[in-house]
């Protein structure tokens, strides 16, 4: 097959068992690999009963978590050293995916294997180590413990090869923080819905691969004459050139401005953002930046901190780190922000998860909302402490949320289960789905709240970012924007471009590339030698398709067109900022948006004509 190692890994951690299966050329076809291969291979693993005891607990031995990657990583397609990591997710309950760049799924790509499949549970900590085709599991008690930096570091000692790829567990993993990250490269992160607990619970502290096999391409010549003129849209797109200069932080002041920045746990967004941009932060510290395996963006940011006589060096911050951590929290200082963002990395933690529960408690103490239940579980704070803009309260409560120690141990499990074990109202609990609300405030673009509110994994900005097409970062054909508190009449688009993004996810390219849908048809086909993934209607059904199978998957968790829905909390009419006034009320676009994607509008799930149409 070409574009493909044409091989699964299947891995029991319960058994200790290696089996390698063929990679079937129909489903390759179909559904083309990453994210939308991981669902079909996710959908054909699980049983019906396997299904009601996920229902149950997602910590079920069953529960597959899956590393892919597609016939265009680490290829000559700019920004492609992408990889994604899926499962049932611990943090929601439903279907969970996450994906990440730097230099592993360079070598995840070139390990002789187009997905692994881990089930199971080890009995004692364990590590995977594939080189040359060949998968192996070790022991890795010496290293359970360790941060992900000084793990990496093991490993490469340990097996006496400084050129494995590493992605890894940290504490947080280990603990079960229900949205525990997957780290490699030292700082990259596959950071949502909390696969890194699922990890943990497999008791699997880490994958290192050192790839040495060969990708062969149907028609290189024509994999670079179409990459030509994307490279050149790429060099000459003007937020790809500030993520050059500033890395995602260029966004701050200008997504203050548009009120897409949320303040004070979403309930404004006003602040002093000047203080926080990437050219603030490069006036302050030594920042270098840096780029995944053959992008040319260089998005990823070093800096460089001094603490206690030390010299660390902190990956990051991002922006969705930095709005989680300040303004949402009502801190504007660079130190604490720069602390959490480290301590998140080092111990594998989702900096957007661990910032909208933190925030979520500083609500509560503002609002002076149960105190009678928070006050018992606080350690070395008290309830008066819980305030907008403590820093150093902050840091304490991630610190305990690392080693689920007093009020740490309910913020680790997510703003739904603290509202639910708190006993306030569920409507102030900023999550879709259990995923909590990323930095984009749903009153700043209505059709991006729309799509939070439609996503398979919850409340995701990149699945799809469609905030992007709407402020006009990147432009895909057929897909309206215009007045971007106004969502009518964009359902159609929305539909679109979900199922491209799942298409980038299933190549898989980074979502910054905004790869045309006819490019990248041309690109598949020229890598695959699939005439089917040429067209570019067809090529767009298998991202559909991976888009309706993981809503199938959601259904047989439990999800109906009830969980579609946003909180009040982010919600409620702003009186000032860049939304103000804004009033969302989708209702009717949801209604409109099932029509156009093909869902029940009784049950939620994909109609059997639907899945008839895509031969689900």
């Amino acid at each position: 097959m070409f574009g493909y190692n044409g091989k699964i890994g299947y891995i029991d951690l319960s058994n200790n068992e290696i089996e390698i299966k063929n990679l079937e050329e129909e489903i390759a076809k179909g559904y083309v690999g990453g994210a939308s291969l991981s669902a079909k291979l996710t959908f054909d693993l699980l049983s019906e009963d396997d299904f009601e005891r996920l229902k149950q607990d997602p910590y079920d031995s069953q529960n597959p978590l899956i590393f892919s990657t597609g016939p265009l990583t680490a290829s000559i397609v700019p920004s492609s050293s992408r990889y994604c990591v899926t499962g049932i997710s611990p943090l929601t309950g439903i279907w969970g995916e996450s994906t990440s760049g730097g230099f592993f799924p360079v070598a995840l790509r070139k390990s002789g294997f187009d997905a692994i499949v881990i089930v199971g549970k080890a009995k004692t900590p364990k590590l995977i180590v594939i080189k040359n085709g060949e998968i192996n599991i070790e022991d890795a008690q010496q290293i359970w413990g360790s941060n992900t930096r000084k793990t990496i570091k093991d490993i490469r000692d340990k097996l006496d090869d400084e050129k494995l790829r590493i992605a890894c567990i940290g504490k947080a993993g280990e603990n079960r923080i229900r949205y525990s990250c997957i780290i490699n490269d030292e700082g990259r992160a596959a950071g949502r819905c909390g696969l890194g607990a699922l990890m943990g619970d497999k008791n699997l502290k880490a994958l290192a691969i050192r790839g040495s096999n060969k990708i062969e391409y149907a028609d290189v010549d024509k994999i670079k004459k179409t990459v030509k003129p994307i490279r050149m849209a790429m060099d000459q797109n003007f937020g790809l050139n500030f993520f050059n200069h500033y890395g995602t932080l260029c966004y701050m002041d200008m997504g203050m401005v548009l009120g897409d920045v949320p303040h004070k746990y979403f309930t404004s967004t006003d602040f002093k953002a000047e203080k926080l941009t990437g050219r603030a932060l490069k006036e302050r510290y030594p920042v270098l930046n840096y780029n995944c395996a053959g992008c040319t963006v260089a998005c990823g940011r070093t800096t460089i901190l001094e603490k206690d006589g030390k010299e660390i060096e902190i990956d990051g911050p991002e922006y969705e780190t930095t709005a989680s951590f300040g303004p949402l929290c009502g801190v504007l200082e660079w130190e604490p922000i720069l602390e959490c963002n480290h301590i998140c990395n080092l111990e594998g933690m989702d900096t957007i998860s661990a910032g909208v529960s933190i925030a979520f408690l500083l609500y509560l103490g503002e609002e002076g909302l149960a105190k009678d239940k928070i006050s018992p579980l606080l350690k070395d704070m008290s309830y008066k402490d819980l305030k907008f803009g403590n820093s150093d309260v902050m840091i304490k409560l991630l610190n305990q949320i690392k080693n689920r120690e007093g009020i740490g141990d309910l913020l680790a499990e997510g703003v739904k289960h603290m509202a639910e074990k708190l006993e306030v109202d569920p409507e102030l609990a900023a999550h879709v789905k259990g995923l909590e609300v990323p930095m984009h405030d749903p009153r700043a673009y209505a059709i991006q709240a729309l799509a939070y509110m439609i996503c398979n994994v919850g409340a995701s900005h990149e699945k799809p970012d469609i905030f992007n097409i709407e402020g006009d970062t990147a432009i895909i054909p057929r897909v309206k924007t215009g007045d971007r508190f106004n969502p009518d009449g964009k359902e159609k688009g929305l539909v679109l471009y979900w199922n491209l993004t799942n298409l980038w996810d299933s190549s898989v390219i980074c979502n910054f590339s905004h790869i045309q849908q006819t490019h990248l048809a041309r690109l598949l086909e020229a890598a695959t030698g699939f005439k089917e993934l040429g067209n570019k209607r067809k090529a767009l059904k298998a991202g559909e398709r991976g888009n309706q199978l993981k809503r199938l998957i959601n259904c047989m968790l439990g999800i109906s067109r009830e969980d579609d829905k946003l909180p009040k909390i982010v919600t409620n009419v702003l009186s000032s900022g860049g939304a103000m006034n804004v009033n969302l009320d989708l209702g009717d676009n949801l209604e409109k948006f099932y029509n156009e994607a093909g869902w029940d509008w009784e049950t939620g799930c994909p109609t059997e004509k639907k899945l008839e149409e895509l031969e689900i």
